[in-house]
């Protein structure tokens, strides 16, 4: 089956692309050293999933995250954005140069990473890129199941908060599925990008970042950031100071020939409230 890419290249002068794709080494034990020295903000404030399945809602909307295993080498955190409709980072895709694609079908999916031992599972296998950017930092692949009639999908949103704290459901360094919602505030956006202090780590790539209420998906997280006053000479970060993610209103508008309406149709557990992202209590 042919393989087809559309890549849209939109250099922005306000996006500074982070390369925090890990290597094979995400397997490996993480020092509080190194991991402070990534892209968490004071202390670390990550909790499982797993822990939190008396919340019906969240638990239910953390479903439609995806672990991204890439041929065993490293991993990025994904969305389902359609029935076979997985959104990422471009740089989980994308050589280190951002400009050659990887062997997409490498790559696969595992709805249900909560424990360790659920770490190989394979729910589905990336077929083609439908859509890169590297501008924007996102990826959207087509899955060989349509597994989204199974676990639903997000809803994108049109409009951005500026204020008002977030949520990011994630796979920290290759870890089973967290969430980051404890001083997690918005620190500022613009048209491309939002910054917030939730905290993620590298494998957190491609992660959804969420309004608190968990309704709709408002970012794509792709990297930590820093103030000016915290990059060196050549520019680069010392230290994180916030993280960021690309604004999902300017990624829906050139992938939304691809997304279906939020009407669901399948076979999902629990009621639906006509929307792509939640449950009701």
């Amino acid at each position: 089956m042919p393989k087809f890419i559309f890549l849209s290249v939109i250099f922005l002068s306000t996006l500074s692309l982070a390369q925090n794709f890990p290597s094979a080494s995400f397997i490996q034990p993480i020092s509080d050293k190194e991991k402070n020295s990534k892209r968490i903000i004071g202390e670390a404030n990550f909790e499982k999933i797993r822990d939190l399945a008396s919340s019906k809602k969240l638990f239910n909307t953390s479903r439609r995250v995806a672990f991204l295993n890439i041929n065993n080498q490293g991993s990025c955190t994904g969305s389902l954005v359609g029935p076979d409709l997985i959104l990422t980072n471009a740089h989980c895709v994308l050589d280190a140069q951002m400009k050659n694609m990887n062997d997409v079908t490498k790559i696969s999916i595992n709805m249900e990473y909560l424990s360790k031992n659920q770490r190989s599972t394979v729910h589905a296998q990336v077929i083609r890129a439908l859509r890169v950017n590297p501008g924007l930092d996102y990826a959207l692949l087509q899955l060989d199941k349509k597994i989204g009639l199974h676990y639903g999908w997000l809803e994108l949103a049109e409009t951005t908060p500026s204020k008002g704290d977030v949520m990011i459901i994630q796979h920290p360094y290759g870890r089973e599925k967290e969430i980051s919602r404890i001083k997690s505030s918005i620190v500022k956006a613009n048209t491309v990008v939002l910054h917030y202090y939730a905290d993620t780590e590298p494998g957190s790539s491609g992660s959804p970042v969420f309004n608190l209420k968990g309704t709709k998906l408002i970012a794509l997280h792709h990297a930590g950031s820093c103030a000016e006053e915290s990059k060196n000479q050549q520019g680069q970060c010392e230290k994180f100071d916030f993280n960021e993610g690309i604004i999902i209103g300017r990624i829906k508008q050139e992938i939304k020939e691809f997304i279906p309406s939020c009407a669901l149709d399948g076979d999902f557990p629990g009621k639906f409230v006509n929307k792509c992202v939640y449950l009701t209590e």
